[in-house]
């Protein structure tokens, strides 16, 4: 791609910074197809755009660095680009199966920050990235980390990994060649009560609909009365789809919060995972240091 004084990239940052870069991203497509701004060179290198002579031209391509040049400098002195490619890492696959420590706890989030993956050397990883999660550890559970807060990678296809948008959740961290990551969609999303326990409201297979064995049951909680949840997703989220759905009789709502009515317990969640998604990970239910 070649765009005129860097138009494109100008326009994505400040639109990033608004509510609105999702609504309006019709405006940014038709600015790549605009002359006046950008083009794509074809398979002979060969690209035409509108500029002025003191317009700078910008030379972008996926694993380049990128390169600049004044207009008037290319004509006078017949530059031809040649992008050089960004050096590859070697990719060191991981093949532990089993980890060597596992932690279960009740984590408050501190920060989420997307990474993306290195740029590794003929391998293409499914995700692009992941989420550097960093949490203050509020219970432990299951394993003692040696400190109260912990970050470990979270890996997911779409979009950020579902656990990011609770200020509290129950999450499943194993170690793996030395790294800590989080058990892939493994979570609850956790709301104190009215008698200061823990507690996930809703259906309790609402994140493991495809466990065939359902044993346990959702039962009439009192949570904290000052528990709102939203309901609606962020609007920059690409697959709303994806969010749990607030029924009854798990809640009832005000407005469009909702107020969570039955839901179910640590030991519980717990044994969920356990007898389901996480059952090769040999947990050991007698360990659960649940308060």
């Amino acid at each position: 791609m070649v765009t005129v004084n860097d138009t494109l990239r100008k326009y994505s940052d400040m639109r990033s910074k608004t509510d609105s870069w999702h609504e309006d991203g019709d405006t940014y497509q038709k600015l790549t197809k605009n002359k006046n701004y950008a083009t794509f060179a074809g398979k002979d290198g060969r690209y035409e755009i509108k500029a002025k002579l003191t317009d700078t031209l910008y030379f972008y391509s996926h694993r380049y660095f990128t390169q600049k040049y004044k207009v008037e400098d290319i004509i006078k002195k017949k530059i031809n680009v040649q992008l050089k490619p960004e050096p590859c890492v070697p990719y060191v696959e991981c093949k532990q199966k089993q980890p060597s420590n596992f932690y279960i706890f009740i984590g408050e989030k501190i920060s989420a920050t997307g990474v993306d993956d290195p740029y590794y050397c003929n391998v293409v990883t499914l995700d692009g990235g992941y989420v550097r999660s960093v949490y203050k550890i509020k219970e432990e559970i299951y394993g003692h980390y040696p400190k109260d807060t912990i970050e470990f990678k979270a890996y997911n296809h779409l979009g950020a990994p579902m656990f990011v948008y609770y200020d509290t959740a129950l999450l499943f961290v194993g170690e793996y060649c030395g790294e800590l990551y989080h058990e892939r969609n493994q979570f609850f999303d956790l709301y104190k009560t009215k008698d200061g326990k823990w507690a996930s409201p809703g259906d309790p297979y609402k994140f493991d609909k495809h466990q065939e064995q359902k044993t346990i049951k959702a039962q009439p909680i009192e949570f904290d009365p000052l528990v709102r949840i939203e309901t609606t997703p962020p609007k920059d989220e690409d697959y709303p789809e994806r969010f749990q759905k607030y029924e009854a009789p798990y809640y009832r709502f005000i407005g469009n919060k909702a107020v969570p009515l039955m839901g179910t317990y640590l030991e519980d969640l717990i044994k969920i995972k356990v007898k389901g998604s996480l059952k090769e990970k040999n947990i050991d239910l007698n360990k659960l240091m649940i308060k």
